[in-house]
């Protein structure tokens, strides 16, 4: 079977199984016939105002009522319909998801205690490591020290400088272990089971919410969440709390109720 033919049976030679746009077509028919004869009305309704279209009379405003009250009541027959149909499907989806919740809780604990338990295990002989490699820098650091004044304390240029050259070469190998001892423990601990890794990320917790300067977490918010909070002061305060950069206004709109 081919990846598209996985994705999308229906792509199965010899499969005439119809689509699911087909089906909703055939089983909610009859409503498809009850939207189409109101567009008809409603098309009719306002070409019958001119252009641009303008309601001028009673009776045309009491027919473009009677038209909004009609859609107003198919929008509601549409969405309960469309509810009654994907109940199912979504009790479906709501059973499946709890299911694999359920069955996920046992090795996300497994995962969880067995990760705190070897991460304390790794964390001791990553610090050992790492008090190890710092040790044997600094006894390679005393050594290279050590090199250095007895050269200074030798008056003999020859051995003078073979002692330099040992110096040089304690204070080399003083530096790498000290390179060493900065970077012990840091990287993956490969194991006959698997591979161990450390990974520190930044979390936090709120002490005291009231205390929490806004200003400084502004960059963070989108404009979908200023206009969140924007909608929620407006509804608790109308226009009798004015927002700097903000228009408050009125808007009216036209409803229709049958």
């Amino acid at each position: 079977m081919s990846d598209s033919e996985l994705v999308n049976p229906s792509a199965v030679p010899g499969h005439n199984k119809p689509s699911v746009a087909d089906v909703l077509k055939d089983r909610f028919a009859g409503l498809i016939e009850d939207v189409e004869a109101l567009a008809g009305k409603a098309n009719n309704a306002k070409d019958d105002l001119g252009t641009p279209p303008e309601v001028k009379t009673d009776e045309q405003r009491d027919l473009l009522t009677k038209l909004g009250v009609e859609a107003h009541k198919l929008i509601k027959r549409l969405d309960e319909t469309k509810l009654d149909a994907t109940k199912p499907l979504r009790d479906e989806v709501t059973e499946t998801n709890k299911f694999f919740q359920t069955i996920t809780v046992r090795p996300e604990n497994i995962k969880s205690a067995f990760s705190r338990i070897v991460g304390d295990y790794d964390t001791k002989k990553r610090d050992d490591e790492r008090r190890r490699a710092a040790e044997e820098a600094e006894l390679a650091r005393q050594e290279a020290q050590r090199k250095l004044e007895e050269a200074a304390a030798t008056s003999h240029g020859v051995m003078s400088d073979v002692v330099l050259q040992e110096a040089a070469a304690a204070e080399h190998r003083a530096k790498h272990m000290e390179n060493q001892a900065l970077s012990a423990g840091a990287g993956p601990t490969r194991t006959e089971g698997g591979t161990i890794s450390q990974r520190t990320n930044w979390a936090f917790r709120i002490t005291d919410a009231s205390k929490i300067d806004l200003n400084k977490l502004r960059p963070h918010f989108g404009i979908a969440d200023i206009e969140k909070a924007i909608r929620s002061h407006i509804k608790a305060n109308r226009d009798t709390a004015p927002l700097a950069g903000v228009e408050i206004y009125p808007e009216t709109k036209t409803q229709f109720r049958g």
